[in-house]
Formats: structure tokens, sequence, C-alpha cells
């Protein structure tokens, strides 16, 4: 069981500034399967883990 604080497209929509939705769900899915195969959710903490970014500063971020 996945636990902690989910990264939603749109979320990632707006991290990177992206306006298109199927090529951000796109990557979404990308790093989701390159964490683990198959992975069907995708945490705040491991997208920054992956991506190299500050926990806090996104979690910031997306509360604006």
């Amino acid at each position: 069981m996945t636990r902690g604080i989910f990264l939603t497209v749109k979320d990632l929509m707006r991290l990177t500034g992206s306006n298109s939705y199927e090529a951000t769900r796109q990557l979404h899915k990308a790093i989701r399967n390159k964490i683990k195969e198959g992975k069907r959710k995708l945490t705040i903490k491991e997208y920054c883990n992956h991506e190299g970014l500050d926990y806090q500063e996104i979690i910031e971020f997306l509360e604006k």
C-alpha cells in the first residue's frame, strides 16, 4: 500500500507549466513506471526524489 500525498496530473501540469493534459499524463505515467513498473499512484515525495526537488518548496507551491 502506498502512503503519502499523491501528485495528480493537474498538479504536475502546474509544476511543469504544461498546457497539455495528455502529455503531462504520459510524463506522470513514465515517472511512476521508472520508480516501479505498473505503479498506479505517485506521491509528491517520490516525485521530488525522482526530480531532485525540495519537498517543502513543492508543497508550498502546490498550496498556493
